[in-house]
Parts: structure tokens; C-alpha cells; sequence
């Protein structure tokens, strides 16, 4: 027995030396992309001389692997390796939290349903009891007596009978109530996790702080700003702002975050252009631009329930918005750009294009393959593959070719017998900015943040110098970047033909200096919300222009003068002139300068013909046709603009001109 005993002793002695330990690390700093981020974690190994092998449990199950990476001093790392963990799993705390207290509610409801059934059952009883007593033929006074007893137990039973249900009823209603605010998140409960092992050799024993980063697919953020302008003889205020997101299945906590314009999931490899065949029916391309207000809705395509938080982003820009609880959206499209793409846990990513419409209902489709294991998908289809990648298929600019890319290969791990000590960072310029941030900090006092400023060959960071808290949730966090004084040009702008209306606009010069990506706006003027616009940095001009939102201070009309045309036939062919008169109103108290823009026809071919009859000295871009004129405009005073111009054309052909 002593022999038996002291050989168990020396197995988990050996354990303990050559086993493997359980690592704590703690999450420190999150770098977050427009899509995807690269989180970074801390720990204290405790190393003894020789080989020592290290866990580190509970990570983000949708970690990529080829992105990890390890640094420390004075060690050597002989293997990195990955596996998922579906017996070790986690549920964000939030959502833990509403569990837990929807768990009371269904006890407290178990208990009074067992209420109900003792009264249930104490009725029938009573019910037997009154049967026996008018069998038996007991009548007059203890009839009497009999009766008015039963009748008062059951008014009793009845009434407490009926106070149990109501109170069951009013907590089946916050459980429900739970439900949907669980069902708003875009997580599940008792999500897997993943597990890191290391393998790590030291001349002797010590201790040493490593890092340990990786990239994850399920976070993000999108731009969003408020404008605010108080009169047009005043500086621009522009608040920049962030919309965090993250969905790891891991809870961020009291985390430093870095918010950076590049895109994990983006391929960083150079388009190269192949042969182009004319001829070919595949090189017929139909292309759409969209721009404007686009809303919709997106359900399940399995059960028709409504998706909330699904991620909604416009291709090829930052523009993003998730839906709502009961699965809608509405977003600004930038010109130019031609489809959306929604992206949701669970389900297939889908690409889908805009075609000049206004409304796009999505019905996502259940990834099967996510049942087992999570898997990140490229902006069209879901990766065959079941293992955690981020490459994906990216369309280049004029969305004639295809290219793929892989952004694991810029991040991957040390390789095994390679001594790494702690690197350093390169030396940037940084300059420093005066914000203020909304983020979870509730210990914090509101006050402006300085944020560092750093500009990156290819993309630029804003980091934020307070830690805070991100929950897996899936739902956007708010935190403002930046509030800068822009000067900028004041000027109205109208296009009747389109809309008779007279748009405010800031023309800002200089501004790819304020670092801004493409998102949406709220505007403010006048210290009143008039609406939401979009701010496109893909316009290749010297100034950014910036809607600000209609003046009702500024009367606009447009119309066709049919009584002044004229219509002349020739041997074979006819001309018809238009003739239309566009009325200005400022009825302000202040001057206005205006822009009034509209057109005349642009010649197809040589069988058409467009002569300038009057166009009211406008200046005419030929290629386009578009006529602009600018007016001053004194308070009070009213402008009126003719022009008119014919085309020429077959006489057999009816045109419209207009």
C-alpha cells in the first residue's frame, strides 16, 4: 500500500512539473477596423527551467489563428497552437444577467402554477363533498349551513384562484418582455470558445509578461456625425463620431480601444487587369448608381421572424447601419456605389444590389455550417471550408474583375525555436485632439478626451486614451472621436427640375485633412434638426460639399412657358423649342447666394440637334449639358430666369425633349 501511495505522490509530482498549466490573461486593448479587429491580452507566466506548457481558455471562438501572435523577453516559443472548445462555453454577462433573472420570473411562476393546482384540486373536493351531503338528503337547517359553507370556500378558492393567475400573468409578461430584449442581441447563449496552448523554453526559472494577439471577424465600427451650423457667418461644427460593435462571444472590458479606417477583410494584394475581349458576353456589364435614402426590412428566411442588429453596409465604403428590434433599416446610400451587404451571425452573408430602388427586403438564409462551428464568410457566400479564415472576394472599383485575398498572411505567429523578445513600436507622427466620449464609462466624468491622431501609410488610427467597456451584443456603442471648428463657404443650391427646393450647403476646402471616412450625418441648423444627409469622400475635388438640409426661407418654382414655343417642319426632319422659367424668392432676413443649376439635352448622334436659343447667360458644360447661374439675392427680393432651347430631329421620331 506505501508503494502504491508513493507512486501516485511521484505521477502528480511529474504531473505538476512536465503538465500543463491553466494561464489567466486579461484583455487590454482592442483595435478595431471597419470590419473585423485585433485584440490584444496580458499575461504572467510563471516559468520553470526547461519546456513549459501554458492554456489560455475562454477566447472569442471566432478567433483566426493564422493571426496569433506572441511576444515576451527572454523566452522561446516552440508552438502556438489553436482549438475550438465546445464544452467550455460562454454567454456575454449581459445577456447572462437577463438569463438569470428570467430564471427567478419562471420559478416564481413554477411556484404559483403548483398554487393553482392545490386550488384546483380543492375545488373538485368540495364539489364531491357538496354531491355526498345532497345524496345523503340533508336538508333544513344544516343544509343551510352546509350550503353557505361550501359557496364561501369557493368564493374563497375562486378568488385566490383568480389573484395567482393575474400575478403569473404579470410575470409571463416580463419574461416575455426579456425575451425580446435577449432576441435584440445578436449572440446566443452558451456560445463555444476557443483555447490557445503554448509551448515556451527558458534558460532558468522566472517570471515574464507576454502578449498574445489575434484578429477576430465579429466587430467593426462605422462612422457617423453630427453638423451643426448656427448661422452662415460661423465656423461648421462637426462631431465625429463611432459606432462601435462587437459579437465575439466575449464581453471587452475596461479595454484601451483604437479605432483604425483600415478593413481586416479587405484583400491587401494590388489588382491586376487581364486581357479585355470586346465581344464577349460576360464583359456586358449593366451598372447601377445609387444614391438617396434606402430602407427595408430583413427576416429569416427559415421562420419569416424578424433579424435585429444585423450589420447593413454599403460596398466599398465605411456606410453602415444595423436594423432594429423588429428587423428594419434605413441608411443614406453614397453616390456612385451599387449594392449593400448584410451580415449576420449564423447566417449567409448577402450581397444585394440596389438597382435605382428605394425599399430592399433581405430573408437571410441559416448558415448550416455555423451549427457546428462559427464561420466567417467573404461579402457574396459563406466559405465551403469549415475553419476560421479572412479571406474573402473583393470586386475592385468598376466591379469588371475578381480578386481574392488573404489579410491572415500580414499577422501570422512566431515560428516554433525562434527567441522572441518584446517589440517596439515605430515612430509615428502624433498629433494631439480635443474629443469627448459617450462610450460605457459610468465611473468616468464626462469630460473631452484627448485622442491621438496617427497617421499610417496606407490608413489612420484615432486612439482613445480611457479604457471602456464593449459588450458581445452585437449593438453599437456610441463614442464621439472628435469635435472640430471647420471654417467653411456658405452657399444655397437648387435644381427645380428635380426638386423645388433651395438646399443650405458648406463648402469645406482642405478636407482630407480632417481624416473623414464615408458615413451618415444628422444636421442641425439653426440649433433644429432638419434631417440626415451623408458625407461622400469619394469626389476626387479640392472642397467637400455638405447638404445641410432645405430652407423653407427660399421659394423655388419652375415651370413650362407652352405658350411662347414655337415648332418649325423641314423636308424631313422637325424642331421643337422649350422654354421654361425658374422664379427665386428669398424671403430671409439676410442675403443669399445661390447656385441654380438645370440643363438642356445632350446630343446622342448625328440625326439629333440641339440649338441654345436663350440660355440667360448661364455657364453650359457641353458634355453634360448642365446650365448654373449664380444670384445674389437681397432680403425680400425676387429673381426670374428664362431660357429656352430647340432640338432638331426626324420627323417620323416623337421625342420628348422636356
Amino acid at each position: 500500500m506505501r508503494t502504491s501511495a508513493l507512486l501516485i505522490v511521484m505521477f502528480m509530482a511529474a504531473y505538476i512539473v512536465h503538465g500543463q498549466s491553466d494561464l489567466e490573461s486579461k484583455l487590454i486593448s482592442a483595435k478595431v477596423y471597419t470590419q473585423g479587429a485585433e485584440l490584444k491580452r496580458s499575461a504572467t507566466l510563471d516559468l520553470k527551467k526547461g519546456k513549459n506548457e501554458f492554456k489560455l481558455s475562454k477566447l472569442s471562438a471566432n478567433l483566426d489563428p493564422k493571426t496569433i501572435q506572441v511576444s515576451g523577453e527572454d523566452i522561446t516559443i516552440l508552438s502556438v497552437r489553436h482549438e475550438k472548445d465546445f464544452i467550455e462555453t460562454n454567454t456575454p454577462e449581459k445577456v447572462e444577467k437577463l438569463l438569470e433573472q428570467k430564471q427567478s420570473l419562471m420559478d416564481k411562476i413554477e411556484v404559483l402554477d403548483m398554487k393553482i393546482f392545490i386550488l384546483q384540486k380543492e375545488a373538485e373536493l368540495l364539489s364531491k363533498n357538496m354531491k355526498v351531503i345532497g345524496n345523503e338528503g340533508t336538508n333544513g337547517e344544516e343544509y343551510q349551513k352546509a350550503l353557505e359553507y361550501f359557496s364561501n370556500k369557493f368564493e374563497v378558492n375562486t378568488n385566490k384562484s383568480f389573484d395567482l393567475k393575474l400575478e403569473v400573468r404579470n410575470l409571463q409578461k416580463q419574461v416575455n418582455e426579456i425575451d425580446k430584449q435577449v432576441s435584440s442581441y445578436n449572440v446566443e447563449e452558451d456560445e463555444p470558445t476557443s483555447n490557445i496552448f503554448l509551448v515556451i523554453n527558458a534558460d532558468k526559472a522566472m517570471k515574464r509578461e507576454v502578449k498574445i494577439s489575434y484578429a477576430v471577424s465579429e466587430a467593426g465600427w462605422f462612422p457617423a456625425y453630427d453638423i451643426r451650423a448656427t448661422t452662415v457667418n460661423n465656423p461648421l461644427s462637426l462631431t465625429y463620431k463611432a459606432r462601435v460593435f462587437q459579437n465575439t462571444g466575449i464581453d471587452w472590458k475596461d479595454i484601451k480601444l483604437t479605432l483604425s479606417s483600415g478593413n481586416l477583410e479587405v484583400s491587401g494584394t494590388a489588382p491586376e487587369l487581364s486581357p479585355f475581349y470586346l465581344g464577349r458576353s460576360n464583359q456586358v456589364r449593366y451598372r447601377y448608381s445609387a444614391q438617396g435614402q434606402i430602407s427595408g426590412r430583413v427576416v429569416g428566411s427559415d421562420d419569416g421572424l424578424p433579424l435585429p442588429q444585423v450589420s447593413v453596409f454599403v460596398k466599398g465604403s465605411t456606410t453602415g447601419t444595423p436594423t432594429d428590434s423588429d428587423g428594419y433599416y434605413s441608411m443614406q446610400v453614397p453616390n456612385g456605389h451599387n449594392s449593400l451587404v448584410f451580415r449576420f451571425l449564423g447566417y449567409v452573408t448577402q450581397e444585394i444590389p440596389i438597382k435605382n430602388q428605394s425599399v430592399i427586403d433581405v430573408a437571410l438564409v441559416p448558415d448550416a455550417t455555423s451549427l457546428g462551428e462559427v464561420v466567417v464568410t467573404g461579402v457574396a457566400a459563406a466559405t465551403p471550408e469549415k475553419k476560421l479564415t479572412f479571406s474573402v472576394a473583393r470586386i475592385n472599383m468598376n466591379d469588371d474583375y475578381v480578386y481574392s485575398g488573404n489579410a491572415g498572411t500580414a499577422l501570422r505567429g512566431k515560428v516554433a525555436g525562434v527567441r522572441v523578445r518584446s517589440a517596439r513600436d515605430s515612430e509615428n507622427e502624433t498629433i494631439q485632439i480635443r474629443g469627448a466620449s459617450q462610450l460605457r464609462a459610468p465611473k468616468r466624468e464626462n469630460k473631452p478626451l484627448p485622442i491621438n491622431h496617427i497617421n499610417y501609410q496606407t490608413t489612420f488610427v484615432y486612439e482613445i486614451e480611457h479604457p471602456y467597456d464593449i459588450p458581445s451584443t452585437g449593438q453599437p456603442e456610441v463614442v464621439d472621436i472628435q469635435t472640430l471648428d471647420v471654417e467653411a463657404n456658405y452657399i444655397y443650391s437648387t435644381s427645380p427640375k428635380a426638386k423645388e427646393n433651395a438646399y443650405l450647403v458648406a463648402e469645406i476646402p482642405e478636407w482630407e485633412k480632417l481624416k473623414l471616412l464615408d458615413g451618415e450625418s444628422n444636421l442641425y441648423f439653426e440649433e433644429s434638426f432638419v434631417g440626415k444627409s451623408i458625407i461622400d469622400t469619394n469626389i476626387g475635388k479640392d472642397t467637400l460639399d455638405i447638404s445641410l438640409g432645405k430652407d423653407e426661407g427660399i421659394v423655388v418654382s419652375r415651370k413650362r412657358l407652352k405658350e411662347f414655343e414655337k415648332q418649325k417642319f423641314f423636308s424631313n426632319k422637325k424642331r421643337d423649342e422649350r422654354k421654361f422659367e425658374i422664379t427665386i424668392v428669398n424671403t430671409k432676413a439676410t442675403n443669399i447666394n445661390i447656385n441654380v443649376y438645370d440643363q438642356i439635352p445632350v446630343v446622342p448622334n448625328r440625326n439629333f440637334r440641339v440649338i441654345p436659343e436663350d440660355l440667360a447667360e448661364a455657364k453650359v458644360d457641353k458634355e453634360t449639358g448642365l446650365l448654373a447661374w449664380n444670384i445674389q439675392l437681397n432680403p425680400g427680393e425676387k429673381r426670374v430666369i428664362q431660357f429656352s432651347y430647340s432640338v432638331e430631329y426626324p420627323k417620323h421620331m416623337d421625342l420628348d425633349i422636356d
